[in-house]
């Protein structure tokens, strides 16, 4: 095999387009073969065993944010929350977490998706093939977020338009000139939008996440700046609408895969495991960047300090010392917790609402739609970054 600047021709040849389309077979290769090794199409060390994802991701002396992260500076601004330590990260987590805490969802999170799950559930054919994401999941995510948010009055066609564009712009590692073009245009959107709601909260607080953004953690008298709000929510809305959604999308076509839809339909309690499940399986966001503060040796891979690597929760969630069979979805899989949050400071701040807003989806969903199976035009995925169903095709029956 001939060598070249990674050590491994294959490995060299990995590009975007790859792993876009599909990274599982890269990531059990690299998990066998280099399981830490530089792969020069992100300029960065990828990470994929379990036990070693988990560490780093723990140890917060070891690893800090990159100091250059162009494709999120790009999208989000600099200093954003992903990619921000200190008492910079500390300030962006204290105008996001109040809402999203467990004891704050558990407060308002029936009363707030409920209704909306219930209502979007209800137009659904009783009998007849739709695309469960469009038509549903994608509706309760990003309505159950805007509700949270305080924007609950935007359409939710506007609100998968800027989710999905936003996306478009965080994902583009090959630097294309349009993805960046049309975030740009939502931006300002979202700005117009925002900006009277803004201006009302600053004197007329109240409890929705918008308020928190404004006024949580900061001396009286005193409110974030607009750059800093705008920033927070872009990502909120990427993660908080991508995650909720796309991992019960996940979970439903791991379910009906398997055949095991019915299992849920007799016994909803079991959503919060299938839920768990479909998380592992398909990681909605497949890896997060560190940088080294040190120099490290992991997997007898000599990392000087400075080094950005790439912790891929989404091959670790597969790693075949850890789970037997991961590449398979199992409804009652026993075994260690996925690392689909992360871990450390950057432990993903809405994972409570996002778990609470899927499970009640599929609730509503299993409840008007008992027979469900997977339709002949079937499902489109892709991503490496952001993976999950773009498209899950679903037939139901009459009961």
């Amino acid at each position: 095999m001939a060598v070249t600047a990674s050590g491994i021709r294959w490995i060299d040849d990995i590009d975007i387009a790859a792993l876009e389309a599909d990274p599982y077979p890269l990531y059990a290769r690299l998990r066998a073969e280099a399981p830490c090794v530089f792969v020069p199409a992100l300029n960065a060390y990828l990470l994929t065993t379990y036990d070693e994802v988990r560490a780093f991701l723990a140890d917060t002396d070891l690893g800090r944010a990159p100091s250059v992260q162009p494709v999120l500076e790009r999208t989000f601004g600099p200093e954003n929350i992903l990619i921000a330590d200190g008492a910079v990260h500390r300030d962006r987590r204290a105008s996001v977490d109040p809402p999203l805490r467990r004891g704050a969802v558990s407060g308002y999170i029936e009363d707030l998706v409920r209704p909306i799950a219930a209502q979007e559930a209800a137009r659904l054919p009783v009998s007849g093939t739709y695309d469960v994401v469009a038509e549903y999941l994608e509706p309760v995510s990003t309505r159950g977020l805007a509700a949270m948010l305080g924007i609950g009055d935007v359409p939710s066609e506007t609100l998968r338009r800027w989710f999905h564009t936003i996306i478009g712009a965080a994902g583009n590692y090959t630097f294309q000139e349009e993805p960046f073009r049309r975030s740009d245009e939502v931006v300002a959107e979202i700005k117009d939008v925002l900006e009277p709601i803004l201006t009302r909260l600053e004197t007329d607080p109240d409890g929705s996440g918008l308020s928190h953004l404004l006024h949580a953690g900061m001396p009286p008298g005193r409110i974030r700046s607009r750059e800093d709000i705008y920033s927070a929510f872009l990502i909120e809305l990427t993660g908080g609408m991508q995650e909720p959604g796309h991992a019960a999308a996940t979970t439903l076509l791991g379910l009906l895969r398997e055949g095991t839809y019915g299992e849920i339909v007799a016994d909803p309690d079991l959503i919060p495991t299938a839920l768990a499940e479909g998380l592992r399986w398909i990681a909605p966001i497949g890896g997060v960047f560190r940088e080294t503060t040190r120099a490290v040796t992991i997997h007898g891979q000599e990392l000087p300090p400075g080094s950005v690597v790439w912790c891929m929760v989404a091959s670790a969630n597969h790693d075949e010392r850890r789970f037997s069979d991961g590449g398979r979805y199992q409804l009652r899989r026993s075994g260690p917790t996925h690392l689909s949050f992360g871990g450390g400071r950057h432990f993903c701040a809405g994972n409570v609402f996002g778990r609470e807003l899927a499970r009640i989806a599929l609730e509503e969903l299993v409840a008007v739609a008992p027979a469900l199976r997977l339709a002949e035009a079937g499902w489109a995925m892709k991503g490496w970054l952001f993976r999950s169903p773009q498209q899950l095709h679903v037939t139901t029956v009459e009961a």
